[in-house]
């Protein structure tokens, strides 16, 4: 799928669907107060040639917002003994009283359905005459158009100051007020249902997650008086994780109610792999539950466990480690749910068991909190022994020796120990780096090892891990080890090691580590791709082109991931025998030896004119190297007839004749290298990028033809994009074409390379097997076909009738390497203008069933340059020779 023509999605965000269902609000009892914090609604409808009209029009929508949506918003943020006012109200802005004609129905799933929220926000600030909207919300009115949801909104987060929502054929308030708590990064209230009656469980085709059934607040689908539960306050940021307890022993919390702004207004505990959030609730006037403990779990199920009216929930990607938005409420009493006509009892109860049987709960409940008990039965147990990586994989100062997966326990690690040759010290514990909140570790970082924070050495090594209540573990089976944190050193020294054509080959001898040995050399291009490699444990070597100067950032790494980087710059001059000034019998060498070479038969002379340092280079045979009436270096005989450096001379800052006197000897070239490494800076090899998707047999065979992590620096990281191992998404999604051929798609694989502060909006390649060789040909036409009605109608019409204007460049220069002009499509066009301009460069080659793309985008007025367009079709050419293999 290439970028900016329609339908690309850099990251998962997961679009709210839902049925909708009319709601009332009961208040918390307060007093309601004017709103610091005011937002402004835009309204606007669309509609489409057959449409009826929707269930409410837009001026319908507005009074919703003034008066319900207003009230419901700010009984949710205002909290009981609150001394600061963090109020959110709602009131109508401008309401677009003609419809925007759409030219086909409205898209309920998939791409077009996300295509049509990002073009119609657009063209309704257009036709609403406003053109900073960065700060408003919209509401999209549309007519029944066969979606099983009456609201949909993208999800925000807890600083966004705009959104917004589109109805389907509903002007309820409560949809509005649920679509809203999306644009604050809110997810669902869902419920835990066990056919077995359980009130916990492990998810299964028993215990399974309702999407909307939790219905304890406006998250879930039922008119519910009240408020938010705690979870999504706490993602809001209206309570601070000090109001959270985290409780790791058996314990007394005292809880305050739900809607109060102060005291411990949460507890977070784990039980194994399962994650729960403990809330107090108080009886509040049309409160339907109980007072008591209502507990969410936060771990999530698997998509095969989700019971949901959505068909996009049953074909997404599983949830994975992340700290999401949705929630899980047990039914500790109670409470029953069916669908949004089928609900009763009560969800809250004074006691609770988590299903694995470790944890209790039990409350003595009053108006002002609630006094929990805690009781868990594995007090005392030491932690688990920690998972230590085998020392031949330990490649990164900055890697932790830890494997992953070790921090799922029923405690917190606060520190380790090691045994260094049996002597037990202490050991540097830190936060895990580039930490991101789990639900496992929704608040800190756990704590692991890092190599860099080892001792020196070489010893056998054991680890312990101490707990947050000084339990300590078995130790780890012990290792032999060697941690060298010195750097490799580097100077300016390089040697010829052979040539073809133009090519030459050169040794790095001046790169060195005492400690490790050198272990990888790589020299990486202004964008970011490693263009050349080494793997040589001493004097890497590199190609030059001859007479052509090799500028790069090199990059020096040792056998443990110390490394330096800096700018260098090589200059190499081969100057063949043949090119030299000659007396006596020669001709050429023959095929031992390079194009140039020439063997002497006889007594033979041969003169340069040169200066500064060089290596002669020779065969079989021996001479003498002068330089006026000085010897400079005399070359001993040889019988083996291959290339060799038979002798290094430096002639100084000023040019002479250098002259190479013998009896038949093979004179090869003069070779002189010119080079610099300036600039160097410290640079520790980063820790392997773990993609899990090349577990997957036709994942990995994919994977050889597209972008791979060891094409890029470090910085840089190459992952799968969402849903990129499936062909639910397009690919071939050129100027909102049509493709019949996405049918004929048996495997794909798309993959993002990015990097902060990337200069690119979307740096992508694509690989997709097809069903036949003439689906992928078929495909190849389609494309063709596409791209030249877009240039004749310099775009595209998007669903609200707006041109999506293209403007096209000629790729010149196009290299040999790539595939044939029958199987490719090259494009290189600007997409819009202004502020919404997009440079896309996408090249599209075809060879057998299998299809490439490289996709690059940038969010930019100024268009490629010719020079920027050349490095990239040299990598389309390198996608080419993988893709013929």
């Amino acid at each position: 799928m290439p970028p900016g023509a329609s339908k690309v999605t850099l990251m998962k965000k997961r679009l709210s669907l839902f049925v909708a269902i009319l709601v009332g609000f009961v208040g918390l009892g307060l007093t309601p107060a004017l709103a610091v914090d005011e937002r402004v609604i835009d309204v606007v409808a669309v509609t489409w040639a057959g449409a009826g009209a929707p269930a409410g029009d837009v001026n319908v929508v507005a009074k919703a917002v003034d008066v319900e949506v207003n009230a419901d918003w700010k009984k949710f943020t205002t909290l009981y003994g609150d001394t600061k006012d963090r109020t959110i109200s709602f009131k109508t802005g401008k309401v677009l009283t003609e419809p925007i004609s759409l030219t086909a129905k409205m898209a309920c799933i998939g791409p077009a359905a996300s295509e049509f929220l990002s073009s119609i926000k657009p063209e309704a600030y257009k036709r609403l005459g406003i053109s900073d909207y960065s700060k408003r919300y919209l509401v999209v009115v549309a007519p029944k158009a066969g979606c099983v949801w009456s609201g949909r909104a993208p999800l925000g987060n807890a600083k966004s100051v705009s959104g917004m929502l589109v109805l389907h054929d509903s002007a309820s308030s409560y949809v509005i007020t649920h679509e809203l708590g999306h644009t604050f990064g809110l997810g669902h209230s869902n419920f835990l249902r066990c056919d077995n009656a359980a009130n916990d469980g492990a998810w299964s085709d028993t215990c399974k997650a309702v999407e909307y059934g939790g219905t304890i607040d406006v998250m879930g689908n039922i008119d519910t008086s009240s408020p938010l539960n705690t979870y999504h306050q706490w993602r809001m940021g209206y309570l601070d994780d000090s109001q959270i307890k985290q409780v790791w022993q058996s314990e007394v919390v005292n809880l305050a109610p739900s809607d109060f702004a102060n005291g411990i207004r949460a507890i977070y505990m784990r039980d194994g792999k399962a994650a729960y959030w403990i809330e107090y609730r108080r009886k509040l006037d049309g409160a339907t539950y109980k007072p008591g403990l209502v507990i969410f779990r936060l771990d999530p199920p698997p998509i095969t466990s989700i019971v949901s009216p959505n068909p996009e929930d049953a074909s997404a990607g599983e949830f994975g480690a992340f700290l999401g938005t949705d929630v899980w409420m047990l039914n500790l009493d109670t409470y029953q749910y069916r669908d949004s006509k089928s609900i009763g009892g009560s969800m809250t109860a004074l006691t609770a068991t988590t299903y694995s049987g470790n944890l209790s709960f039990s409350a003595v409940a009053s108006e002002t909190g609630a006094a929990v008990t805690i009781k868990r039965k594995n007090d005392g147990m030491a932690p688990p022994v920690p998972l230590v990586v085998a020392f031949e994989q330990w490649r990164s100062p900055g890697m932790t020796i830890l494997q992953a997966g070790y921090e799922g326990t029923d405690t917190a690690i606060s520190a380790f120990e090691a045994q260094v040759d049996g002597v037990v010290k202490s050991v540097k514990s830190s936060d895990v780096e580039n930490w991101y909140p789990t639900y496992l570790n929704p608040f800190t970082a756990p704590k692991t090892v890092y190599l860099k924070d080892l001792p020196e050495g070489t010893y056998n090594f054991a680890l312990r891990a101490i707990d947050m209540a000084g339990n300590k573990s078995e130790w780890s089976k012990t290792q032999k080890v060697t941690v060298d944190l010195g750097r490799p050193t580097t100077t300016n020294e390089f040697n010829f090691i052979s040539a073809s054509g133009n090519q030459v080959t050169v040794a790095w001898s001046g790169a060195k580590d005492a400690g490790s040995g050198l272990c990888q050399t790589n020299l990486v291009s202004p964008d970011g791709l490693i263009v050349q490699t080494s793997t040589a444990k001493a004097a890497p070597t590199l190609k030059v082109t001859n007479g052509q100067t090799l500028s790069a950032t090199a990059q020096v790494f040792d056998c443990i991931g110390n490394g330096v980087s800096g700018d260098l710059s090589v200059t190499n001059t081969y100057t063949p025998a043949d090119k030299s000034s000659r007396t006596g019998k020669w001709a050429a060498a023959g095929a031992s030896y390079p194009t140039g070479a020439l063997k002497c038969s006889g007594k033979c002379t041969a003169s340069f004119s040169a200066s500064g340092r060089f290596d002669v280079i020779s065969g079989t045979g021996a001479a003498v190297v002068s330089a006026g009436s000085k010897v400079l270096a005399t070359i001993p005989d040889s019988k083996v007839a291959k290339l060799r450096v038979a002798a290094s001379v430096d002639l100084g800052s000023n040019k002479q004749v250098l002259r190479l006197t013998g009896s038949n000897f093979v004179l090869v070239a003069i070779n002189s290298i010119n080079a610099s490494f300036a600039n160097t800076v410290n640079l520790d090899r980063a820790a392997a990028v773990v993609d899990s998707s090349l577990s997957d047999t036709k994942q990995a065979a994919l994977a050889k033809y597209g972008f791979a992590q060891t094409d890029f620096s470090q910085e840089w990281t190459v992952l799968p994009m969402s849903g990129g191992t499936t062909t639910d998404d397009p690919t071939l999604d050129l100027c909102n074409g049509k493709f019949a051929s996405e049918s004929d798609r048996l495997e794909r694989r798309q993959v993002v390379v990015s990097k902060p502060k990337s200069p690119y909006a979307f740096l992508s390649s694509e690989v997709v097997r097809y069903s036949s060789v003439a689906a992928a040909q078929a495909a190849q036409k389609e494309l063709v076909k596409i791209l030249a009605q877009c240039q004749a109608d310099k775009g595209y019409t998007d669903a609200t009738g707006a041109l999506i204007p293209y403007t096209f460049a000629e790729i010149k220069n196009i290299p040999a390497g790539v595939v044939g002009e029958g199987s490719r499509v090259f494009v290189r066009a600007t997409i819009d203008s202004g502020a919404n301009a997009r440079q896309l460069l996408g090249f599209y080659q075809f060879n057998g069933a299998i299809f490439t793309g490289l996709y690059v985008l940038t969010t930019s007025e100024v268009a490629y340059t010719d020079a920027q367009v050349a490095t990239w079709l040299q990598v389309a050419a390198t996608m080419a020779s993988r893709l013929k293999g």
